[in-house]
C-alpha cells in the first residue's frame, strides 16, 4: 500500500535509518505519556475523593440535623416533633429519628480512651442512616447493655464479640463539682453513688471513614440517656433524611420558618470547610498537571525543531522539486499528531493501570519508604478512592492530542517558510 508523501516522510523522520527508533522520538513521546498518566490519575483520585466523602457523609449523617432550643439543650419528647416534621416534609419524603451524641471515656482494663457516644433508636435509625446496614452480624438490633464499635477499633484494641468494657460519662463524673460566684471550686457529696456503664460488644460496623470507625461507640438511645443523665426518650438532636439530599437547603429554610425555636443545619453547612478544601486541592492539582502537559508540549516542539534543522537540505530539495510549503509544513504537523496519539495512548494505559492497582502500589511504597503513603487519619478514608468518568477521560485525551499538534505548529511554520536556495546553500 502506497502512503501519501507527507505521511511517508513524517514516519521516516521519526525513525532513523540505523536504529529501530530515535532517542529524540522516545523523549518526545515520554512527555505526553507522563503528562496524560499524571493528569488522569490526579483527576480520577480527586473526583473519587469528592464522591466517596460525600457518600460516606450521606451514610453517617443526616441530610438535616435539628438542634434543640439553647435554653433547654435537649428534646424531652422528640417523637412528637419528628411526627410533626414528617407531616410537614411529606412532599420531600422526609423521615427522622432521635439521636443522643456526646463525648465519654471508654475504659478497657487499665487504659482509658476518649470516645464519641452515639445513641440510636434501632427501629427508626435505619430510615435515616446506613449505619445499621453495615453491622456484623447483619441485621443486629442493639439492646441495652450492648454496644457496636468500628471494625478498625476492634482490631486495634483486640476486642471480640462478647467482650466487655466500661464507659464513663464526664458529666456524671463532675456532677459533685460546682463553681461558686467568687470563682472558687466547691465539692459536695453526690446524691447517689456513681457507677460507669458496663457494655459488651454485640456488633461491628465499617463505614469506611477512619474518624468514625476509630472513635465512635454506638449504644441504644435509652442507655445513652442513662449515661449522660438524661430522661428516657429524650434526644440531643433529631436526624432528618430526604428523598433527595440536594433539596436539604430548601427544606431547611421551609422548616426554619415553622420552627424558629430550633436550629436546622444541612449536611452542606456541617461539612462546608471539608468540601471547600477538597475543591481547592482539586483545582490546584489540575493546574499543576496541566502545567506538566504544557511542559511536555515544549519538549515536542524542541524535538521537531531539531528534526527540521537536521533535515534542512531535504526540505530544500523538496521545495526545489515543487512540493508546496503547505505540504512541507504538514509533515511536521503529522509528526506532532503521531507523537501525541502514541504518548496519549500509552499514558492512558499507564494511568488506568496505576488506578487499577492503586492500593497495592500504595502499600508497596509504604513498605519501601517506611512511612504511611495514605494515612487514613488524615484523609478520612481507609482506601484510595478513584472515579474515572468517560467525560474526564475524553477531555484528557483531546487536551493532550491538541497540545501535541499545537506544539508542532512552530517547527511546521519554520519548515514551511524556509527558503530552498538558502537551505541548499547552508548544506554546501
Amino acid at each position: 500500500m502506497k502512503l501519501p508523501l507527507d505521511l511517508l516522510l513524517a514516519l521516516r523522520y521519526l525513525r532513523p535509518r540505523r536504529n529501530f527508533v530515535s532517542i529524540i522520538t522516545l523523549l518526545s513521546v515520554l512527555g505526553p505519556l507522563l503528562g496524560v498518566a499524571l493528569l488522569l490519575i490526579v483527576c480520577s483520585v480527586m473526583a473519587g475523593f469528592d464522591r466517596d466523602i460525600r457518600n460516606r457523609i450521606m451514610d453517617m449523617t443526616a441530610h438535616i440535623t435539628v438542634y434543640p432550643p439553647q435554653e433547654s439543650g435537649v428534646f424531652l419528647h422528640p417523637e412528637r416533633l419528628v411526627e410533626e416534621l414528617t407531616r410537614e416534609g411529606e412532599e420531600w419524603g422526609l423521615r427522622g429519628t432521635p439521636v443522643i451524641e456526646g463525648t465519654a471515656l471508654m475504659q478497657l482494663r487499665e487504659t482509658v480512651y476518649p470516645m464519641v457516644i452515639r445513641g440510636i433508636l434501632p427501629e427508626t435509625d435505619g430510615q435515616v442512616s446506613s449505619l445499621q446496614r453495615t453491622f456484623t452480624p447483619e441485621g443486629h438490633r442493639l439492646q441495652e447493655g450492648e454496644a457496636a464499635i468500628g471494625l478498625r477499633m476492634s482490631i486495634r484494641m483486640g476486642l471480640a464479640r462478647g467482650d466487655e468494657f466500661l464507659i464513663h460519662s464526664p458529666a456524671r463524673l463532675t456532677q459533685n463539682i460546682q463553681w461558686r460566684e467568687d470563682g472558687q471550686v466547691k465539692l459536695q457529696e453526690p446524691d447517689e453513688m456513681y457507677l460507669p456503664e458496663a457494655v459488651k460488644v454485640a456488633a461491628f460496623f465499617d463505614m469506611g471513614v477512619s474518624d468514625y470507625d476509630d472513635n465512635v461507640i454506638v449504644l441504644h438511645l435509652d442507655q445513652a440517656a442513662d449515661l449522660f443523665g438524661l430522661d428516657w426518650g429524650s434526644a440531643t438532636t433529631l436526624q432528618l433524611a430526604l428523598r433527595s439530599p440536594m433539596q436539604a437547603e430548601m427544606v431547611a429554610r421551609f422548616l426554619r420558618e415553622r420552627h424558629p425555636q430550633c436550629q436546622f443545619v444541612t449536611w452542606q453547612e456541617q461539612n462546608k470547610l471539608l468540601f471547600d478544601t477538597l475543591q481547592s486541592e482539586k483545582n490546584l492539582m489540575t493546574f499543576l498537571m496541566a502545567f506538566v502537559v504544557l511542559v511536555s508540549s515544549f519538549a515536542i516542539s524542541a524535538t521537531l525543531i531539531t528534526v527540521v534543522v537536521q533535515k534542512t537540505r531535504e526540505i530544500g530539495i523538496l521545495k526545489a522539486m515543487g512540493i508546496s510549503s503547505w505540504c512541507v509544513g504538514r509533515i511536521f504537523l503529522l509528526q506532532g499528531l503521531m507523537i501525541g496519539v502514541t504518548g496519549t495512548a500509552l499514558g492512558t494505559l499507564l494511568g488506568l493501570l496505576v488506578l487499577r492497582y492503586r492500593d497495592a502500589i500504595s502499600r508497596l511504597l509504604s513498605c519501601v519508604m517506611g512511612v504511611e503513603v495514605f494515612p487514613a487519619e488524615i484523609y478520612h478514608l481507609t482506601s484510595i478512592p478513584a472515579l474515572t468518568t468517560q467525560g474526564d477521560l475524553l477531555r484528557t485525551i483531546l487536551l493532550a492530542v491538541s497540545i501535541s499538534v499545537a506544539a508542532a505548529l512552530i517547527p511546521a511554520l519554520y519548515a514551511a517558510s524556509a527558503n530552498p536556495a538558502l537551505s541548499l546553500k547552508s548544506e554546501n
